[in-house]
């Protein structure tokens, strides 16, 4: 592992599928921000992206890099867009370059190495990248085609993890799929439930890989969810979708009303309209 050395250091090239990628990233972060499920430096990113980097060969020996533990077997050799640490969702939708990081897992599994990105000022993978590369290594090893984990607070759905009612995942799943048909339509599995845990904590990793085995999406209480996706807009997607089904829930109860809701054979009626599509 080559250590690192101050001031900027030579970086791969970018083709034209990494460079649209970011600008995808750097769109959906925008949106993230707009929202309100990104203050401060809330929430972060990662996307497997080793077919899109055209020498995948151990660049431990060329490139800077720090030591560590890789947690999973399946990562070695494999490379990552993940954002850094400290990064604002608000400033990879302005300044994506200054705040994103590829990185290549050691094929020794003893650490990583930057290859675009790295500024050397002390630049480094967001503080949650252990629950990352685990979620990665997850994926790489079910052979799920899902390439991008994406975490972020979106307000409603952290809300209603503040209701004991709601920490049960088949009530939560009630509550959304009844809120707006396209939650049924879109993520039919529902919404997997992990009970708090502390941020960044291999507990919290661990549970999350247990729910994704079902789900696509994961709340975490009183914290905020994170979603998989084959494209940075298809995990979006989903956490969009599931939120305004919550926002909808507490507009009703704002207004003073109990939301009816979709009754059992009309969401019954919605699984046949999915399957027959």
């Amino acid at each position: 592992m080559v250590p690192e050395k101050e001031g900027r250091m030579k970086e791969i090239a970018l083709g034209r599928e990494l460079e649209n990628l970011i600008t995808d990233i750097a769109e959906v972060a925008g949106y993230l921000w707009e929202r309100g499920w990104a203050e401060q430096n809330a929430g972060n990113l990662s996307v497997d992206v080793t077919g899109l980097i055209g020498n995948t060969k151990d660049t431990s020996d060329r490139f800077p890099g720090r030591s560590m533990k890789i947690p999973r077997p399946e990562l070695a050799g494999h490379s990552y867009l993940i954002t850094a640490a400290g990064a604002r969702f608000r400033d990879i939708a302005r300044q994506p370059e200054g705040n994103l990081l590829i990185i290549q897992i050691s094929g020794k599994l003893d650490g990583y190495s930057y290859l675009w990105g790295w500024q050397g000022d002390n630049v480094k993978p967001t503080s949650e990248l252990i629950p990352h590369l685990k979620i990665h290594g997850f994926l790489c090893q079910s052979g799920f085609p899902q390439k991008i984990v994406l975490h972020t607070h979106p307000t409603h759905l952290i809300t209603l993890t503040h209701i004991e009612r709601y920490t049960r995942e088949d009530e939560i799943n009630r509550l959304l799929w009844s809120m707006l048909p396209e939650v049924k339509i879109n993520v039919p599995e529902g919404i997997g439930f992990v009970p708090y845990q502390c941020p960044g904590s291999e507990a919290l990793a661990d549970a999350t890989l247990k729910a994704l085995e079902q789900h696509r999406i994961v709340l975490w209480e009183k914290h905020g969810c994170t979603a998989i996706g084959t494209g940075v807009f298809e995990a979006f997607d989903i956490i969009d979708t599931m939120n305004k089904a919550a926002s909808i829930f507490f507009l009703c109860k704002s207004a003073g009303y109990e939301p009816r809701g979709l009754t059992s054979a009309q969401m019954d009626e919605l699984d046949r309209y999915r399957a027959n599509s």
